[in-house]
C-alpha cells in the first residue's frame, strides 16, 4: 500500500470538518476517516461539505450519489471531483 500524501485540498477540507465540529476532531480526522460512521458530520454537516468542495472544485456534485448508509470519506468526495486531481 502506497502513502497518500494529502494535498492543500484536502487539508482544506479537514480544516472545514474540524471547524465544523468546532475543533474537537483535529487530530481524529483523516482523508480516509468515516465521515458520517465517525460521527464527524451529521446530514447538514455532509450538505454543508459538499457546497465547500462544490465551490472551491467548481464542481456541481450530485447529493443522490451520496449513500448515507455508505462509507463517506474526503477521498471519496474527491473522488467525484475531476477538477481536484
Amino acid at each position: 500500500m502506497t502513502q497518500h500524501e494529502v494535498t492543500e485540498l484536502e487539508k482544506d477540507i479537514l480544516a472545514w470538518i474540524t471547524d465544523w465540529n468546532e475543533g474537537l476532531a483535529a487530530d481524529s480526522v483523516e482523508v480516509d476517516t468515516d465521515l458520517l460512521g465517525g460521527g464527524l458530520l451529521d446530514s447538514m454537516g455532509l450538505v454543508g461539505l459538499i457546497s465547500y468542495v462544490e465551490d472551491r472544485t467548481g464542481t456541481e456534485l450530485d447529493y443522490a450519489d451520496f449513500d448515507p448508509g455508505a462509507e463517506i470519506t474526503v477521498r471519496s468526495i474527491l473522488t467525484r471531483c475531476p477538477e481536484a486531481e
